[in-house]
Protein backbone atom coordinates (compact mmCIF):
# COMPACT_ATOMS: atom_id res chain seq x y z
CA UNK A 1 0.00 0.00 0.00
CA UNK A 2 2.57 2.06 0.84
CA UNK A 3 5.90 1.09 -1.84
CA UNK A 4 4.85 3.94 -3.79
CA UNK A 5 5.48 6.73 -1.52
CA UNK A 6 8.91 8.40 -2.16
CA UNK A 7 11.18 8.98 0.79
CA UNK A 8 14.48 10.85 -0.35
CA UNK A 9 13.42 10.57 -3.96
CA UNK A 10 13.41 6.72 -3.81
CA UNK A 11 9.61 4.47 -3.53
CA UNK A 12 10.27 1.33 -0.53
CA UNK A 13 11.19 -1.44 -3.88
CA UNK A 14 13.73 1.04 -4.78
CA UNK A 15 15.22 1.29 -1.09
CA UNK A 16 14.54 -2.45 -0.90
CA UNK A 17 16.21 -3.35 -4.11
CA UNK A 18 19.06 -1.33 -2.97
CA UNK A 19 19.42 -2.59 0.19
CA UNK A 20 19.59 -6.49 -0.96
CA UNK A 21 22.16 -4.99 -4.10
CA UNK A 22 24.32 -3.68 -0.81
CA UNK A 23 24.35 -7.25 0.87
CA UNK A 24 24.89 -9.34 -2.36
CA UNK A 25 28.17 -6.64 -2.70
CA UNK A 26 29.24 -7.03 0.87
CA UNK A 27 28.51 -11.00 0.74
CA UNK A 28 30.68 -11.22 -2.79
CA UNK A 29 33.57 -9.40 -0.76
CA UNK A 30 33.24 -11.47 2.22
CA UNK A 31 32.48 -14.89 0.23
CA UNK A 32 35.64 -13.82 -2.24
CA UNK A 33 38.16 -13.30 0.25
CA UNK A 34 37.38 -15.18 3.17
CA UNK A 35 35.36 -17.82 1.62
CA UNK A 36 31.36 -19.74 2.49
CA UNK A 37 32.23 -19.62 6.59
CA UNK A 38 32.79 -16.25 6.06
CA UNK A 39 29.20 -15.27 4.83
CA UNK A 40 27.19 -15.03 8.08
CA UNK A 41 23.81 -13.11 8.06
CA UNK A 42 25.31 -11.09 10.71
CA UNK A 43 28.82 -10.24 8.94
CA UNK A 44 26.94 -8.81 5.93
CA UNK A 45 24.74 -6.95 8.00
CA UNK A 46 27.06 -5.53 10.11
CA UNK A 47 29.93 -4.64 7.02
CA UNK A 48 26.49 -3.26 5.02
CA UNK A 49 25.63 -1.25 8.06
CA UNK A 50 21.71 -2.51 7.88
CA UNK A 51 19.35 -3.82 10.24
CA UNK A 52 19.43 -7.76 10.85
CA UNK A 53 15.62 -6.81 9.52
CA UNK A 54 16.27 -5.87 6.40
CA UNK A 55 18.17 -9.52 5.63
CA UNK A 56 15.07 -11.53 5.79
CA UNK A 57 13.33 -8.73 3.83
CA UNK A 58 15.51 -9.95 1.16
CA UNK A 59 16.87 -12.99 1.69
CA UNK A 60 14.98 -16.58 3.04
CA UNK A 61 18.81 -17.76 4.60
CA UNK A 62 22.47 -17.29 4.06
CA UNK A 63 22.02 -19.98 1.77
CA UNK A 64 19.68 -17.90 -0.49
CA UNK A 65 22.39 -14.95 -0.51
CA UNK A 66 25.43 -17.77 -1.37
CA UNK A 67 23.70 -18.93 -4.09
CA UNK A 68 22.67 -14.85 -5.30
CA UNK A 69 26.65 -14.11 -4.86
CA UNK A 70 27.22 -17.38 -7.07
CA UNK A 71 24.55 -16.76 -10.02
CA UNK A 72 25.98 -13.18 -9.98
CA UNK A 73 29.58 -13.28 -10.82
CA UNK A 74 28.17 -16.65 -13.13
CA UNK A 75 26.55 -13.72 -15.04
CA UNK A 76 29.10 -11.34 -15.28
CA UNK A 77 31.04 -13.75 -16.31
CA UNK A 78 29.07 -14.67 -18.82
CA UNK A 79 28.09 -11.34 -20.21
CA UNK A 80 32.15 -10.88 -20.95
CA UNK A 81 32.13 -14.34 -23.00
CA UNK A 82 29.18 -13.40 -24.68
CA UNK A 83 30.17 -9.92 -25.92
CA UNK A 84 33.22 -11.73 -27.61
CA UNK A 85 33.59 -11.27 -31.42
CA UNK A 86 33.90 -14.88 -33.07
CA UNK A 87 36.83 -16.25 -34.81
CA UNK A 88 35.84 -18.40 -37.45
CA UNK A 89 38.45 -21.09 -36.34
CA UNK A 90 36.74 -23.41 -33.55
CA UNK A 91 40.16 -23.76 -31.70
CA UNK A 92 40.90 -20.25 -31.84
CA UNK A 93 37.26 -19.10 -30.33
CA UNK A 94 37.94 -21.66 -27.39
CA UNK A 95 40.78 -20.03 -26.72
CA UNK A 96 39.48 -16.24 -27.13
CA UNK A 97 36.33 -17.75 -24.37
CA UNK A 98 39.35 -19.38 -22.10
CA UNK A 99 41.42 -16.50 -22.18
CA UNK A 100 38.40 -14.22 -21.06
CA UNK A 101 37.73 -16.26 -18.29
CA UNK A 102 41.74 -16.35 -17.10
CA UNK A 103 41.50 -12.47 -17.18
CA UNK A 104 37.86 -12.20 -15.55
CA UNK A 105 39.62 -14.48 -12.50
CA UNK A 106 42.80 -12.67 -12.47
CA UNK A 107 40.92 -9.09 -12.44
CA UNK A 108 39.65 -10.31 -9.23
CA UNK A 109 41.09 -13.03 -7.93
CA UNK A 110 37.85 -13.32 -4.99
CA UNK A 111 36.08 -14.50 -8.70
CA UNK A 112 37.91 -17.64 -8.70
CA UNK A 113 37.63 -18.59 -5.04
CA UNK A 114 33.72 -18.06 -5.79
CA UNK A 115 33.20 -20.02 -9.04
CA UNK A 116 36.00 -22.59 -8.52
CA UNK A 117 37.49 -23.15 -5.65
CA UNK A 118 34.47 -22.92 -3.20
CA UNK A 119 32.24 -25.41 -4.73
CA UNK A 120 34.55 -28.07 -4.07
CA UNK A 121 33.70 -27.45 -0.26
CA UNK A 122 30.50 -25.60 0.28
CA UNK A 123 27.35 -28.02 -0.03
CA UNK A 124 25.15 -25.05 -1.20
CA UNK A 125 27.72 -24.08 -4.21
CA UNK A 126 28.36 -27.77 -4.69
CA UNK A 127 24.96 -27.91 -5.75
CA UNK A 128 24.60 -24.52 -7.02
CA UNK A 129 27.24 -25.32 -9.51
CA UNK A 130 26.01 -28.91 -10.15
CA UNK A 131 22.89 -26.96 -11.29
CA UNK A 132 24.25 -24.44 -13.13
CA UNK A 133 27.00 -25.56 -14.95
CA UNK A 134 25.56 -27.53 -17.81
CA UNK A 135 23.75 -24.56 -18.80
CA UNK A 136 26.79 -22.92 -18.85
CA UNK A 137 28.94 -25.05 -20.88
CA UNK A 138 26.13 -25.68 -22.98
CA UNK A 139 26.04 -21.89 -24.45
CA UNK A 140 29.87 -21.27 -24.20
CA UNK A 141 29.79 -24.87 -26.80
CA UNK A 142 27.25 -23.09 -28.89
CA UNK A 143 29.14 -19.51 -29.07
CA UNK A 144 32.45 -21.25 -29.61
CA UNK A 145 32.35 -24.39 -31.93
CA UNK A 146 28.86 -24.37 -32.98
CA UNK A 147 28.17 -28.01 -31.49
CA UNK A 148 25.55 -29.31 -28.57
CA UNK A 149 25.80 -32.29 -26.93
CA UNK A 150 23.67 -34.84 -28.17
CA UNK A 151 21.26 -35.49 -25.19
CA UNK A 152 20.88 -34.28 -21.44
CA UNK A 153 22.80 -36.98 -20.09
CA UNK A 154 25.92 -36.29 -22.41
CA UNK A 155 25.67 -32.69 -21.88
CA UNK A 156 25.64 -34.27 -18.22
CA UNK A 157 29.12 -36.53 -19.12
CA UNK A 158 30.37 -32.99 -21.09
CA UNK A 159 29.99 -30.87 -17.95
CA UNK A 160 31.48 -32.86 -15.40
CA UNK A 161 34.30 -33.85 -17.47
CA UNK A 162 34.94 -30.08 -18.42
CA UNK A 163 34.27 -28.29 -15.03
CA UNK A 164 36.49 -31.00 -13.45
CA UNK A 165 39.06 -30.64 -15.74
CA UNK A 166 38.94 -26.81 -16.35
CA UNK A 167 38.80 -26.24 -12.58
CA UNK A 168 41.82 -28.61 -11.31
CA UNK A 169 43.71 -27.15 -14.14
CA UNK A 170 43.28 -23.56 -13.26
CA UNK A 171 43.78 -23.81 -9.12
CA UNK A 172 47.14 -25.70 -9.90
CA UNK A 173 47.86 -22.94 -11.80
CA UNK A 174 47.23 -20.23 -9.67
CA UNK A 175 48.60 -22.00 -6.63
CA UNK A 176 51.80 -22.80 -8.17
CA UNK A 177 51.82 -26.79 -8.49
CA UNK A 178 52.21 -25.96 -12.46
CA UNK A 179 55.24 -24.49 -14.05
CA UNK A 180 53.04 -22.96 -16.96
CA UNK A 181 53.56 -19.44 -18.87
CA UNK A 182 49.92 -18.09 -19.43
CA UNK A 183 50.14 -19.09 -23.44
CA UNK A 184 50.67 -22.95 -22.16
CA UNK A 185 48.36 -22.97 -19.81
CA UNK A 186 45.76 -21.94 -22.63
CA UNK A 187 46.97 -24.58 -25.00
CA UNK A 188 46.56 -27.34 -22.51
CA UNK A 189 42.85 -26.09 -21.69
CA UNK A 190 41.93 -26.04 -25.18
CA UNK A 191 43.36 -29.55 -25.74
CA UNK A 192 40.66 -30.66 -22.82
CA UNK A 193 38.36 -28.72 -24.40
CA UNK A 194 39.38 -30.24 -27.74
CA UNK A 195 39.19 -33.90 -26.38
CA UNK A 196 36.33 -34.13 -24.38
CA UNK A 197 34.13 -32.24 -26.64
CA UNK A 198 35.02 -34.18 -29.57
CA UNK A 199 34.07 -37.22 -27.60
CA UNK A 200 30.97 -36.17 -26.64
CA UNK A 201 29.21 -33.60 -28.87
CA UNK A 202 28.23 -34.17 -32.28
CA UNK A 203 28.25 -30.97 -34.70
CA UNK A 204 24.93 -28.79 -34.42
CA UNK A 205 24.05 -29.49 -38.11
CA UNK A 206 25.08 -32.74 -38.19
CA UNK A 207 22.09 -35.82 -37.69
CA UNK A 208 18.95 -33.29 -38.03
CA UNK A 209 15.79 -34.65 -39.96
CA UNK A 210 17.73 -37.85 -40.20
CA UNK A 211 14.13 -39.86 -38.74
CA UNK A 212 11.33 -38.88 -39.40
Amino acid sequence: MTSGRLWRGQTLADRSSDRREQMITVAERLLGSGGANAVTMRAVVREANLSPRYFYESFASREDLVTAVYDRVTEQLLGRIAALPRPTDNRESVRAVLDACRDFFEADPGRARILLREPLADDVLRARRAATVPGFVAAVLEMTTGAHASSPERLAVVSSALSGALVALYLDYIDGRLSLSPAQLADAAVDLVSAVTRIATVDGGEGSGASG
